[in-house]
């Protein structure tokens, strides 16, 4: 029997590596709905880890100083005492520590304030022993009903 080849139609092997392809696109989009992130992002943050460590040995083995922007005029971090600083770059306010140079004429300096986010409102003690003094009532007032509706049902049984 000869083997005759099939014409005007998909391939079978063309439709494999679609579905293929297809099935892993499906599953790179469910792990970043489950992660947030692709999984080589986490492979190349290793690398890059690995990287900075080597750097850095070869840079304490040569004598070379490791420690970034030392000699580069750059200001150190941003802290809640020292602050960041505020400025406009082509156009854009931008709020950065390393951004917004002495050079750059509408560069202020901005304080920074440690709060502590969305914190429920303050409330009175006045009105704190209102609302007590409310529950005290009403707590009394539903034991009196209780009483008074065992009392009822204990007539009605005794026949009194």
């Amino acid at each position: 029997m000869r083997a005759r080849r099939q014409r005007g139609s998909i391939n079978l092997w063309a439709v494999s590596i679609l579905m293929m392809l297809l099935t892993l696109a499906g599953l790179v989009f469910l792990y970043t709905l489950r992660y947030g992130h692709l999984p080589m992002q986490d492979v190349w943050a290793r690398w890059g880890k690995s990287a900075n460590v080597i750097s850095s040995e070869l840079k304490n083995a040569s004598g070379i100083s490791a420690i970034p922007g030392s000699g580069d005029g750059l200001r150190p971090a941003a802290t809640v005492n020292s602050g960041i600083r505020k400025c406009t770059i082509q156009g854009k306010v931008v709020f950065s520590d390393t951004a917004c140079t002495d050079h750059n004429p509408s560069t202020k300096e901005i304080k920074l304030h440690d709060n502590q986010g969305f914190a429920p409102p303050k409330v009175n003690q006045s009105d704190k022993e209102g609302a007590l003094q409310n529950d005290a009532n009403e707590r009394t007032n539903e034991q009196l009903l209780r009483l008074k509706a065992l009392d009822k049902a204990i007539e009605k049984s005794t026949g009194n």
